[in-house]
């Protein structure tokens, strides 16, 4: 097999994976949805990463993602640095720039209609190294392998900024058997659902 080939089917089946996941979470019922979220949310809340950390990376919850609410309502009260991304492509790329909040108000509508920071309010962009980037994402494998959206912002910011661990949160039925991944993907470091934790 060409390595043009090898890609090709690796995208297939990451595209397939994609959509049965995408299914799958949409179908979850929303008392489910609260009740799995709190679960994972309690998990990452208790982790030894979470306590030990300074500065967090959050993104706010889209189309039936885990919810991360409660994760900044904690991480407020415990005086830790919480920044979200706003999403865009710079030069044909896909960019993610975070911004420093402290209130949800501080968020608004933005790339695919998700809540991003408000760039008409003065915020502070986060620099330097984050101590968590919890990623949102569509599908993972046992291995942490991550299946995105398919834009690879998050791939790339976590390639070019190296945050000293990166967590996925997600719901046990988002778990695939594994998948092989393309030379760009970045794995994470563990993978919070509501039955156990994966670490790679």
């Amino acid at each position: 097999m060409t390595e043009t080939n090898r890609v090709g089917s690796i995208r297939t089946k990451k595209a397939l994976i994609r959509k049965e996941m995408l299914k799958k979470r949409h179908a979850l019922a929303k008392d489910d949805r609260e009740r799995l979220s709190g679960i994972i949310c309690r998990a990452f809340l208790e982790s030894d990463d979470y306590k030990n950390a300074g500065s967090i990376l959050l993104y706010k919850a889209y189309n039936n993602e885990v919810d991360t609410d409660a994760i900044f309502r904690k991480a407020m009260e415990d005086g830790k640095t919480v920044a979200y991304p706003i999403s865009r492509m710079a030069d044909g790329e896909p960019d993610l720039d975070f911004y420093i909040i402290t209130d949800h108000k501080q968020l608004t509508k933005g790339f695919m209609d998700i809540p991003e920071p408000d760039p008409s309010q003065d915020l502070e962009k986060f620099t330097g190294t984050a101590d968590i980037c919890v990623t949102p994402g569509v599908s993972f494998d046992r291995k942490c392998h991550r299946i995105g959206y398919g834009k690879a912002f998050y791939d790339r910011y976590i390639r070019l900024n190296t945050p000293k661990t990166v967590i996925g949160l997600a719901y046990c039925l988002q778990i695939a058997d594994d998948f092989d991944p393309e030379d760009s993907d970045k794995a994470v470091d563990k993978v919070i659902t509501e039955q156990e934790i994966l670490i790679r």
